[in-house]
């Protein structure tokens, strides 16, 4: 009789050991507290990053504004010289629409109540007072040579359009024309009293005996200037730069620039988010390196002393809030005295004080 084998059976479970509710929410816990880590990270790291663009943007406006103005301030008044001008002596020229053509004699705004009469100074300020914003004008000339092209055979009338000359340069052989006198060149008509006039070439002329000119604006000469005598110096100033820097806002927004006007154009852009413009002047008796021997309300032309040095203070505001909900102090400099309250702004500055080359 075969016999049978019996197996033992294992009488223990086959299924895995599940987890406690402790390790559950050990668990739980580490992910949450790693989740929230990153999180806290990221949100650092993004507010740093939006804060480095906000500081560089401004850095970058602030450093744009400052050196042009600084550029113009070391040009200002060159050629003026040449017409036998004083720093706040002017002369006559007219602005141009966009298309060129002119429009008005050129006249300053009022500064502290006076409304100069027109003409055109190689610097001009403008006071906010001690709750406003500056703004400066200046201007210069670039001839290439100081020999004048001749003197004025006929006098020169509103309604005329050719300057005959007489008493002419004599061109080397050999030299174009057009390296002496072209076709939108920058003219200056200087008599031997009052102010000299700025006119531009209409057409490059066949000889220096008769230039074409553009037509003046419609009226007449600006101060009761009838007409321009005979024998007046004629010179090729070739250019004329006029620049001037004020702070606009735009009301919709609050947003502000540093704007700058030409002879042709108004109220360009040239850095965003500068709130606030200073400026102050340095007489030639004073001494350059004391800040405190500077007018910070200086108004229209210097009489007395010519302008030797100009201090520029320039701020910048953030367009952005700061992420942190902090909370910044406006800067108040020189003789703008009265500011606004503390906002969520951030605020930075630059400063420079530049020396006039050409006085």
């Amino acid at each position: 009789m075969n016999s049978i084998m019996s197996l033992p059976i294992n009488t223990k479970s086959t299924l895995k050991r599940g987890m406690s509710l402790v390790e559950l929410l050990t668990v739980l816990f580490l992910g949450s507290l790693i989740i929230s880590m990153t999180f806290v990270l990221y949100t650092n790291s993004s507010r740093s990053l939006l804060r480095q663009d906000v500081v560089m943007s401004q850095l970058l406006n602030l450093r744009a504004g400052l050196a042009s103005v600084s550029r113009d301030i070391r040009g200002l008044g060159n050629g003026f010289s040449l017409l036998g001008l004083a720093q706040n002596q002017m002369v006559q020229i007219y602005t141009k629409d966009e298309n060129g053509n002119a429009q008005s004699w050129f006249r300053y705004p009022a500064a502290g109540g006076l409304l100069p009469p027109f003409g055109l100074a190689p610097i001009y300020a403008v006071d906010g007072g001690e709750s406003g914003t500056d703004s400066i004008y200046m201007a210069s000339l670039a001839p290439d040579f100081i020999a004048p092209l001749g003197q004025l055979e006929a006098s020169l009338s509103h309604s005329d359009h050719q300057l005959s000359l007489t008493n002419i340069l004599e061109v080397p052989e050999g030299v174009d024309l057009k390296e002496i006198v072209k076709k939108d060149d920058y003219l200056a008509v200087v008599p031997s009293s009052g102010d000299p006039f700025l006119l531009e070439v209409a057409a490059d002329p066949a000889s220096l005996t008769v230039i074409p000119i553009k037509s003046f604006p419609a009226g007449a000469f600006p101060n009761g200037v009838t007409q321009l005598p005979v024998g007046s110096v004629v010179y090729n100033v070739k250019s004329v730069v006029f620049h001037s820097y004020a702070i606009n806002t735009q009301a919709s927004t609050n947003e502000t620039f540093l704007t700058m006007n030409t002879l042709e154009s108004q109220n360009d852009i040239l850095a965003e988010g500068i709130e606030d413009l200073q400026v102050a002047y340095c007489l030639e008796g004073g001494d350059p390196a004391n800040l405190l021997s500077y007018d910070g309300a200086f108004n229209g032309l210097s009489l007395d002393e010519p302008i030797k040095t100009i201090h520029v203070f320039m701020v910048s505001r953030s367009t952005v809030a700061d992420p942190t909900g902090a909370t910044y102090q406006r800067f108040a400099h020189l003789n703008h005295k009265t500011v606004g309250p503390d906002d969520h702004y951030p605020r930075r500055f630059l400063e420079t004080t530049v020396q006039l080359r050409n006085y």
